[in-house]
């Protein structure tokens, strides 16, 4: 399938930065859809569930939600972002109206994409482990008919800035997000411990090391201590993290 051939020419094992997406162009098949403004992600499993793209004037409301999908190729070197959609069918979108979007609109979403909801099985993407792996024509078979009717999605415009803890202690702040090529998930924070440690520098933190999240006060609190932050490499834009790298850094953390 096309999809398929465009997604193994994709560098699946970089990393991507939230702020990069955020100034990439979308492109359907046939045209521009609009620019990125933002992503939703889902608390659970943090992945990027959404890209939210402006669409301008081009249609009647001046946003709409793509999901990762419909994406078929990244092209880094000129920020376009490619999908396998039509603008027809991002004008035919359901709405998700004012915050917060609700599992009613996701639930119409994945029924109008014919998409498997995210939220049904135990992969990163419901049933399966990768986004374009969703599309299904039985799509409508698959949608609960009971259960929990909460969403858990967040826009990441308002989690970078939040401050990071160990205990009752504050070392940073989430500057960028570090999203895996492929799946879309969250891997880490990029964290700016510069305000609160002497000497202090940017370090890396995965999410799966968070022991509670204030959503009303805007903080995180992360299961390590402070001296393993401060002991902790330092991350550059242009470093490899290789497998090896990650390996080291979770020993680090005693992960």
């Amino acid at each position: 399938m096309e999809t398929e051939l465009y997604f193994s020419e994709r560098l699946v094992d970089m990393l991507l930065h939230y702020s990069w997406l955020t100034s990439y162009t979308v492109y359907g098949n046939d045209g521009e859809i609009g620019k990125v403004k933002d992503v939703y992600f889902d608390e659970i499993k943090w992945t990027i569930r959404y890209l939210v793209v402006n669409t301008g004037k081009t249609f009647l409301s001046d946003q709409a939600f793509i999901s990762p999908a419909s994406v078929e190729k990244i092209d880094h070197q000129n920020e376009v972002i490619r999908a396998g959609i039509s603008n027809d069918e991002v004008q035919k979108s359901p709405d998700p109206g004012e915050e917060p979007v609700t599992r009613k609109f996701e639930k119409d979403f994945t029924l109008h994409y014919r998409l498997n909801p995210y939220w049904v099985g135990n992969g990163v993407w419901g049933t399966t482990a990768a986004p374009h792996d969703m599309m299904n024509e039985e799509a409508q078979l698959l949608q609960p008919e009971q259960g929990d009717d909460r969403t858990y999605v967040h826009q990441a415009k308002n989690v970078t800035g939040y401050t990071l803890s160990v205990k009752d202690e504050t070392f940073g702040k989430i500057d960028d997000l570090l999203i895996d090529g492929s799946t879309f998930q969250i891997k880490y924070f990029i964290v700016d411990s510069r305000k609160w440690f002497p000497g202090g520098k940017k370090v890396i933190i995965s999410p799966q090391w968070i022991d509670e999240i204030f959503w009303d006060t805007a903080q995180i609190r992360i299961d390590v201590t402070r001296q393993q932050i401060e002991d902790a490499p330092e991350y550059r834009p242009e470093m490899d993290l290789s497998d090896r790298r990650e390996a080291d850094l979770w020993l680090h953390y005693k992960k």
